[in-house]
């Protein structure tokens, strides 16, 4: 028996490529710019929404809380937690752990 749903859900995706690649763009502009690291390791919320000359960084809500949420002194180390972040959040690692 087929039985179709009442209600038809809509599932927000985020586009991983473009993330990635506005992440990307983001670190290039705190590599070229000692100032806007400064800047993005201090607070990187503002700093993001603000953009870097005149490029813009769009990105989904739960990347920017991700961001938002890293605490790092330095530019190799503010990458390094935000990709822990990120990757746990997308492989669900919370999720898996509590299933062990």
């Amino acid at each position: 028996m087929y039985t179709k749903p009442l209600i038809q859900q809509s599932i927000a995706s985020i586009d991983v490529a473009a993330e990635l690649s506005t992440l990307r763009r983001l670190f290039v502009a705190a590599a070229i710019s000692s100032q806007f690291c400064d800047a993005l390791l201090s607070d990187p919320g503002a700093i993001v929404r603000r953009g870097f000359g005149g490029e813009r960084f769009l990105l989904s809500e739960p990347t920017m809380k991700t961001l938002v949420s890293v605490r790092a002194s330095t530019l190799p180390e503010f990458i390094q937690r935000l990709d822990e972040k990120l990757s746990n959040s997308l492989l669900g690692v919370e999720n898996f752990k509590a299933y062990r």
